[in-house]
């Protein structure tokens, strides 16, 4: 049985990486189990966040922790994409010139899209007429719809960005998922036939457990994040279990044998 555990808003209560007071305890709890961390982040590279991870107190290796930057640059080259445009933090443009050109101008393969504080007018209208003029696909680095930020303020997901920029160019083609619940995701973190016997935690249902639990994974849904259980009256979606708390957690999986 393996355990997936979302990073943000279950581990960790903030973009500064601010860990919950039962984090330690419940990584405890985790570390003779079969378990995997994962995160859309799209602002710093996998090895990045493991050590900012480990500076809070949380004791992760690289091995535990699966992100979408983990996939992308073998997503880049199985598409014959040798240049991009990205929209995203200076950490994931340095990430992913290792791997591809990155350019600051639409004359490229494809226009990359991860989580940017600094977005502003020039930014969208490179990735926009990249796309509209060039012919440049569209990458969203992950498909979230909406993202809290340490102000208790919403955003918008790298999805929801990419969606955009889709519909203002008429972008026939389907928006590649690199992040959590894709199957392309998920195939790196676990086996088909372990989708039964696994379950996954998280605090969006909406992202991470809708999608999870149609391929057969059991949810539960822990209300520390930016959805509360009242958020799921607006849906049609209902988890296997819901948590208030790590150590709530840690007593669902308990009772489940793991």
């Amino acid at each position: 049985m393996k355990i997936l555990v979302d990073l943000d808003g279950v581990l960790v209560k903030d973009k500064e990486f601010n860990i919950f007071e039962d984090s330690k305890e419940f990584l405890g709890f985790l570390k003779n189990k079969d378990f995997k961390i994962l995160s859309n982040n799209s602002t710093r590279p996998p090895e990045e966040l493991v050590n900012i991870l480990n500076e809070k107190g949380l004791n992760v290796e690289e091995k535990d922790i699966l992100t979408p930057l983990k996939i992308l640059p073998e997503y880049l080259k199985e598409h014959n994409i040798s240049s991009c445009f990205v929209i995203g933090t200076n950490s994931l443009k340095n990430y992913l010139s290792k791997y591809v050109e990155i350019k600051d101008d639409i004359n490229v393969d494809a226009v990359i899209v991860g989580q940017d504080k600094d977005l502003n007018f020039e930014k969208l209208k490179k990735a926009i007429s990249a796309v509209f003029l060039k012919g440049a696909k569209i990458i969203p680095i992950n498909h979230s719809k909406i993202v809290k930020d340490s102000d208790g303020l919403y955003f918008q997901g790298s999805g929801s960005l990419a969606f955009m920029i889709a519909n203002a160019t008429d972008y026939k083609e389907p928006l590649p998922n690199l992040g959590k619940p894709s199957e392309l995701f998920l195939s790196k973190a676990l086996n088909k036939d372990e989708y039964s016997r696994s379950v996954i935690i998280s605090d969006d249902f909406y992202t991470d457990l809708m999608g999870a639990k149609a391929l057969g994974i059991k949810t539960i849904f822990i209300t520390t994040g930016k959805y509360k259980k009242e958020d799921l009256e607006k849906t049609d979606f209902r988890p296997d279990f819901i948590a208030n708390s790590l150590k709530e957690t840690e007593d669902i999986l308990s009772s489940l044998g793991m």
